[in-house]
């Protein structure tokens, strides 16, 4: 087998807290669609549109070409590159036809040292891929939802014909380049017994390879036995709950109507401002990113918001070097109290 068996996450990390505050946030996620094919069990898709429009207040949109040359613009006043932008956010990015050209121009103004794309794949034709290889994307990443088209009809609700879904992963791995090819399956999109199953279908046509261990992350998503207290992540690494959220401290994410938010997830806690009204850096240095950061380290973020509260993603997603709680004073004091400076 050719293919590591890794998180699919970035594992080349820092210790946050010796980084932060940052001048120039470590992850961008472009929400250029949340449009989504599927509506896998799991997701806050399998709600519909009226639900996760009641449970999240979310619009299904295409993001305005004039947000998208706002935000690439914008992102040229940051003293750093981004380490990486992110062609994802709450939907399948395949959707958007337009996503080579979104790419290339993201390389060409070198504003992040890599991109990715993070899609379930179904959409992936020769073309697109061909594509998506000359516009340099430099890592893709895909979500897979079982080992047989029976598996994809049970999680997603749409008819796959997994092995032209597997003719289609292999075309890319085989004409990649220098693209980095990672995928990942949810523990619960397979059956008892194919785990090796999944590693045998793609321990050579990939670089990295993971099952991940599908947490509680949706409100309103029914869960079943996954509902008890979350103290492990979805890479199986069991940890002490957190009470500090480290991805405001690290990301930004731009939604399809340009709306600023200091992370990726679907609750949307905080609206910094908008790219049509305001430039990124000065959301990113301004006065509500800072408060919000700071009622982080107050570990008040279960008691002072209501989308944080709902949320998981400090015990889902972050990883133990982004881990802030022990040092949380500290920087609280040095950083974020009136009349610091940084």
């Amino acid at each position: 087998m050719k293919a590591e068996i890794k998180p699919i996450a970035d594992l080349n990390r820092v210790r946050l807290a010796d980084a932060v505050p940052l001048d120039t946030p470590f992850a961008l996620y472009l929400f250029h669609t949340n449009v989504c094919n599927f509506k896998c069990t799991y997701c806050a898709h399998s709600l519909g549109k009226e639900g996760m429009k009641r449970e999240y207040d979310f619009v299904p949109e295409a993001m305005p070409m004039d947000v998208f040359d706002r935000t690439l613009e914008q992102m040229k006043a940051f003293p750093r590159k981004f380490k990486f932008v992110s062609f994802t956010g709450q939907g399948e990015p395949l959707t958007n036809k337009h996503l080579p050209g979104l790419v290339a121009r993201m390389k060409k103004a070198n504003v992040a040292e890599m991109t990715e794309a993070i899609t379930n794949g179904a959409l992936l034709t020769r073309e697109m891929s061909t594509a998506l290889i000359d516009a340099g994307l430099d890592r893709m990443k895909i979500s897979i939802q079982g080992v047989t088209s029976q598996a994809y009809k049970s999680v997603t609700g749409v008819k796959v014909d997994f092995d032209k879904f597997v003719d289609q992963v292999r075309f890319l791995y085989e004409r990649k380049g220098k693209m980095q090819l990672f995928v990942k399956v949810m523990d619960e999109s397979l059956a008892p017994g194919e785990d090796e199953k999944f590693y045998e279908i793609f321990g050579n046509i990939t670089d990295r390879m993971y099952i991940e261990t599908c947490r509680p992350v949706y409100p309103g998503v029914d869960y079943e036995a996954k509902t008890e207290e979350v103290t492990m992540d979805r890479f199986g690494r069991p940890h002490e709950k957190r009470l500090v959220c480290p991805l405001c401290f690290f990301h930004l994410a731009i939604w399809p109507n340009g709306d600023v938010v200091p992370c990726d997830t679907i609750l949307k806690p905080l609206v910094l401002g908008n790219v049509k009204d305001d430039l990124l850096i000065n959301m990113w240095n301004g006065p509500a990113h800072r408060e919000f950061c700071a009622m982080q380290l107050r570990k008040e973020r279960m008691s002072a918001n209501a989308q944080c509260a709902r949320c998981i993603a400090p015990d889902d997603v972050c990883h133990p070097e982004d881990a802030l709680d022990s040092d949380a004073e500290r920087i609280l004091a040095a950083h974020y109290l009136p009349g610091c400076n940084s």
